[in-house]
């Protein structure tokens, strides 16, 4: 059998520093927020060279807040339509129909089996506002 992914490998030379993260959270008794989310905000925005991030469970919490941020200021309004890779992760799709707005399917390029650059084109029409890109599987 060949292993997928050998994460205990993977993380050998990272064991007591992921080791000793865990401890300070479950010691702390914050599992949500917390002083280790507040550090990770504050170092991940100086590295984006931003004043502020915000960090959030998953990727589904993370489409839904951009998209409801755009909706919110304006730029987007219930309905628009966004073009999506057809091959995508079902988050990508509840948090457009969270927002109330349209998923355009586009195909895959077959040599990256990510969305085919030159079929977005052929899909924008007066009704598209955006286009959400999924790097799904790695290629």
């Amino acid at each position: 059998m060949i292993p997928f992914l050998d994460l205990k490998r993977t993380n050998e030379k990272h064991e007591n520093e992921i080791v000793a993260a865990i401890e300070n959270v479950v010691r702390s008794g914050w599992y949500v927020l917390g002083n280790e989310v507040r550090k990770f905000e504050k170092a991940y925005a100086d590295f984006c060279g931003v004043e502020h991030c915000v960090g959030v469970g998953n990727g589904l919490d993370a489409i839904r807040l951009i998209f409801r941020a755009y909706l919110e200021l304006g730029m987007l309004k219930v309905g628009d339509e966004v073009i999506v890779p057809s091959n995508t992760y079902i988050a990508t799709i509840l948090a457009l129909a969270d927002c109330n707005l349209t998923p355009v399917w586009v195909e895959p390029d077959i040599k990256t089996y990510n969305i085919d650059p030159e079929a977005i084109v052929k899909h924008i029409t007066s009704k598209t506002k955006a286009i959400l890109l999924v790097h799904y599987t790695g290629g």
